[in-house]
C-alpha cells in the first residue's frame, strides 16, 4: 500500500470514529438527565454534555471534565495525529474553593469549578478552559441544579473537614476565596490577588 493510499485509509478510519463519537454525545445530548446518568460510568449523579463534544460528570466527591473532537477538528487530527479524547480533567471537591455559573441567554452559559491553583478569571478559561463547560439556554435549568450540587458538595467539604492537613489546606481555600471575592468586586487588582494567593499557597 502507498503513502497515499495509507493516508486516506487513516483518514477514512479517523472520520468513522469521529462520527461514532459525534453520534454518542448527540445521544448523550438529546437524552433526559436521568437517562444521560446511566450512560455514564457508575457514580455519576448528574451530567452535561455540550454541542463542542465536552461533557461533564458529576459525582459525590469529584467532577469530571472530559473533551472530544468534532467535526471541525478532523483536519488538525490528520495531521498531528490526535485521538479522539482531547483531555480529562479530574476536580475533587476537597481541591475546589467555588464554582461559577453564569446562564444562557443570546450567548452560552458556562459553568466553572473553581481551583486554588490557577484557571479562575478570565473569559477564555471559563468558556474554553479544561475546568469549564459551556451550554445553550436549553440546559439552564439543568445547569443551574449541576452547579447548585457542587456547590453544596464544596462546602459540606469546608465546613467538615477530616485531619489537620485537610483543616490547613481548607483554610487557605477560605482565604484564596475571600480574596477572589475581593477582586471580583473590583476591591484589589488581578495583580494583587495573583501575589497574594502565591503567598498563601507557598508558591
Amino acid at each position: 500500500m502507498g503513502l497515499i493510499d495509507k493516508a486516506k485509509s487513516k483518514a477514512k478510519e479517523i472520520a468513522g470514529d469521529l462520527k461514532e463519537q459525534e453520534n454518542a454525545n448527540k445521544a448523550l445530548a438529546n437524552a433526559s438527565m436521568e437517562e444521560r446518568v446511566k450512560m455514564r460510568p457508575e457514580g455519576v449523579r448528574y451530567c452535561i454534555v455540550n454541542s463542542f463534544g465536552k461533557i461533564l460528570d458529576v459525582y459525590d466527591n469529584k467532577v469530571v471534565f472530559t473533551s472530544t473532537k468534532s467535526t471541525s477538528t478532523v483536519v488538525s487530527g490528520l495531521i498531528f495525529g490526535d485521538s479522539l479524547t482531547q483531555g480529562e480533567k479530574t476536580i475533587y471537591y476537597k481541591d475546589a474553593i467555588g464554582v461559577q455559573f453564569k446562564p444562557a441567554t443570546i450567548t452560552d452559559g458556562y459553568i466553572q469549578v473553581e481551583t486554588a491553583v490557577g484557571g479562575m478569571t478570565s473569559a477564555k478559561s471559563q468558556y474554553g478552559g479544561e475546568n469549564s463547560i459551556q451550554f445553550g439556554s436549553k440546559v439552564n435549568d439543568e445547569a443551574e441544579t449541576v452547579t447548585n450540587f457542587i456547590k453544596q458538595k464544596i462546602e459540606e467539604i469546608k465546613n467538615n473537614p477530616v485531619g489537620g492537613t485537610v483543616i490547613q489546606q481548607s483554610t487557605a481555600a477560605d482565604e484564596v476565596m475571600k480574596l477572589k471575592q475581593l477582586l471580583d468586586m473590583g476591591v484589589i487588582s488581578q495583580e494583587e490577588f495573583d501575589k497574594k494567593k502565591n503567598e498563601l499557597l507557598g508558591l
